[in-house]
């Protein structure tokens, strides 16, 4: 499966037309992960949303600490790390594999261009960000 096929899988990218994905998979890249391995680390800085082409991934706060907690699973088909490429901030989770895992990052991905093309993008997100948002809202209360 190349690129564009598995961009077109994704939620975020299924309205977008395919010279459009073309031209975004040109800015990706495939990553290999073992089982355990650590694809994002909270608090740093990093500018690339993944989208999962196999395996599985734990969405993580305060990995490693007392009060760690899991907050959500991906599988194929998902994407991550979509926050911090639109504020332009820290990563406020880590994402460890779960399993053997393969992914395409978007490295440097202007999402704030493709937006103003695609409105659809906008309201995919922020569908996305309010379910996580529940989801985290519900391990607090």
């Amino acid at each position: 499966m190349n690129d564009v096929d598995v961009l077109s899988k994704i939620s975020l990218f299924s309205l977008l037309k395919k010279r459009d994905l073309r031209r975004i998979s040109k800015h990706s890249r495939h990553h290999s992960f073992n089982k355990g391995d650590m694809i994002i680390r909270e608090g740093e800085r990093d500018g690339r949303v993944f989208v999962i082409i196999s395996g599985e991934v734990e969405v993580i706060i305060n990995l490693g600490e007392k009060n760690e907690r899991v907050l959500e699973v991906f599988r194929s088909n998902n994407y991550f790390g979509e926050m911090a490429v639109l504020d332009d901030y820290i990563r406020t989770a880590s994402v460890v594999a779960r399993e053997d895992t393969e992914v395409l990052s978007l490295d440097q991905w202007n999402i704030r261009e493709e937006i103003k093309k695609y409105p659809s993008i906008a309201i995919e997100l922020l569908q996305t960000l309010s379910r996580r948002l529940r989801t985290a809202q519900k391990e607090i209360y």
